[in-house]
């Protein structure tokens, strides 16, 4: 049967294994580097992710061997950590390898511009906010699109502190804005 379907009896047992062998590489090298490798937060932890996949697949696969796999897996999490240690300790390499926060939305007013910067739309704007239980704009005092996509929101009456919008582009809107 399994002949029929292009393996044959070898070739299933050979995939089932590296698949298992694959699996564990992930979860030991998971619990050696940390459970951030897999978080999607950052444009190198989606880079990471990406790879991640196309390596596993060409493993499970069978185009690699489990050892040139688990090399692989090594090398990609070392690569990640470094990048990682990288990213927080180098200003530079962090502007670089990161996206800039972005302010959407100042006073309740959304800009076009900002919209177009980022390639948002209103609708996902409006979706986020009725998402946070929101029935307005008028209700927010800030939005931003973070560096993993996501919107934040800042109601009014909240303080807005401009240490924590200092790295936000267009944070400048904010002055004069008091959340209230």
């Amino acid at each position: 049967m399994w002949a029929q379907l292009g393996m044959t009896w070898s070739q299933v047992w050979l995939t089932i294994a590296t698949a298992v062998g694959v699996y564990a590489a992930i979860l030991a090298l998971s619990r050696l580097f940390g459970q951030r490798q897999f978080a999607s937060l950052s444009t190198y932890d989606l880079a990471f992710n990406f790879a991640m996949g196309s390596l596993i697949g060409r493993t499970v696969l069978v185009r690699v061997s489990l050892l040139n796999a688990v090399v692989a897996l090594c090398t990609m999490f070392v690569l990640h950590a470094a990048t990682g240690w990288l990213h927080h300790h180098n200003r530079v390499l962090h502007d670089v390898i990161q996206n800039r926060p972005v302010l959407l939305v100042s006073d309740g007013r959304l800009p076009d511009d900002a919209l177009h910067r980022t390639g948002t739309s209103h609708v996902e704007v409006f979706q986020a906010a009725r998402l946070q239980g929101l029935g307005s704009l008028d209700d927010v005092a800030a939005v931003t699109l973070e560096r993993n996509g996501q919107f934040s929101f800042v109601p009014r009456g909240q303080r807005l502190d401009p240490d924590l919008f200092g790295e936000v582009a267009g944070n400048e809107a904010l002055r004069g804005v008091d959340g209230t």
